[in-house]
């Protein structure tokens, strides 16, 4: 048998090492051929686990691209936890919380318009009571003319103690005039108007122009 003297195998190691070195993909490929079958299929799992990761990501930055408003010093961006099964409108549970500075009390809006308040905080989360809230209310005012009144929140919110005098119309816009919030920001619209049941005021139905359901991400007034 030909034998080799100690030198020509420490080349041969030295050149071996430079080459997996120098040409990683050799040294990928060596691996994978001298790997056991089990080796292979762990590395198989973790690919498909990070492929999953990255479907995601890709799913959730399709859905709330077109959702995502300009940036603002003013206004803290949070995303919107999942409610399903319990898809109650009332209120949003967030991924912010006291860590990131917010407080109760201040307006939370969607696309520039306010849907809510932040009503709780924990350290990483914070609860926003909506205008769908039966507890909810918010002084308001209509259209060019300013009438002042009340949003009554609830499965279907209303605004009410309108002056009879008001003269409203349908498509007049309802902002917000109550301290503590940003003042002017668009809050729905009027669809129709009644006399209250006490005939001393005027109210109206509203429409809003979003669904909450699919709101997946806010931003909160700093």
């Amino acid at each position: 048998m030909r034998t080799y003297h100690p030198w020509v195998l420490i080349v041969y190691a030295a050149a071996l090492a430079a080459l997996l070195f120098l040409r990683p993909w050799y040294g990928w490929t060596l691996r994978a051929w001298l790997a056991p079958l089990s080796t292979r299929d762990t590395d198989s799992a973790g690919l498909a686990a990070a492929n999953e990761a990255l479907k995601a990501e890709l799913a959730q930055v399709a859905k709330v691209a077109a959702e995502l408003p300009q940036a603002s010093p003013h206004y803290l961006r949070a995303m919107v936890y999942s409610r399903y099964p319990f898809n109650f409108k009332n209120e949003l549970l967030l991924n912010v919380g006291s860590s990131e500075g917010v407080v109760t009390g201040h307006a939370v809006t969607f696309q520039g318009i306010l849907i809510g308040r932040v009503s709780r905080v924990f350290a990483d989360t914070a609860l926003v009571q909506t205008v769908f809230d039966s507890d909810f209310k918010l002084p308001v005012r209509i259209g060019a003319g300013g009438y002042d009144a009340l949003i009554v929140g609830g499965a279907y919110p209303k605004a009410e103690s309108i002056v009879k005098s008001a003269a409203l119309h349908a498509g007049d816009v309802i902002y917000s005039a109550a301290p503590g919030l940003p003042y002017g920001l668009p809050v729905a619209e009027v669809v129709s108007t009644s006399t209250s049941p006490d005939n001393l005021f005027i109210q109206a139905d509203l429409s809003f122009a979003y669904d909450l359901n699919t709101v997946q991400t806010v931003l909160i007034a700093q």
